[in-house]
């Protein structure tokens, strides 16, 4: 039986087990360091990027929509940008009634299916887009330019190995052999 993805990573390598790896035996408090790092790290800047683009009037989802519809260059499905969003078709719904009552996109029939609607930004959703996504562009080189971009490549390289590991987990083995939580 394979550990990857288990979690068995065992304590730390130094000598002297740390309280965090006495109160949580086989684990590693550095693994708990990076995660945590890296959940503060995406909430820094996903936050910035909301109060940045606050002026803009549109949710973060509503962006990601826009910027989805105007890099496919042709009407998609209500399907196809809910799994690009990754969020339920209802979801999906409620935002595209959204911004089409303020007419950045339009729903039309899908030729070759009637019954079914395709999705198409329109000019006033281009201009926005036009307007919003050079900001983020600049906002996320502002705020990784304290990184080098030999770091940046060793980032993106290292967070790519983290969500494959995270696709990777057995989730039963995992939670299911966790030990039992130590002294603390």
């Amino acid at each position: 039986m394979s550990t990857r993805g288990s979690g068995k990573r065992g304590p730390s390598s130094h000598a002297e087990e740390t309280a965090f790896e006495r109160e949580f035996p086989g684990a590693s408090e550095s693994a708990n360091q990076s995660v945590i790092a890296l959940i503060r790290a995406s909430e820094a800047v996903v936050a910035v990027t909301n109060k940045a683009m606050r002026r803009h009037g549109l949710s973060a989802a509503g962006r990601q929509a826009l910027a989805i519809l105007e890099g496919a260059h042709q009407p998609l499905s209500p399907t196809t940008i809910s799994e690009r969003l990754v969020v339920t078709t209802a979801s999906t719904t409620s935002l595209l009634d959204t911004l089409e009552k303020r007419g950045l996109i339009t729903r039309v029939p899908d030729p070759e299916d009637r019954r079914k609607q395709m999705v198409t930004i329109t000019a006033e959703g281009q201009r926005s887009v036009d307007e919003f996504l050079p900001e983020i562009v600049a906002l996320q080189a502002a705020v990784m330019s304290a990184i080098g971009e030999p770091e940046r490549t060793r980032l993106v390289k290292t967070l790519l190995a983290v969500r494959e590991g995270a696709a990777s987990v057995d989730l039963d083995e995992v939670v299911g052999s966790a030990p039992r939580r130590g002294p603390h």
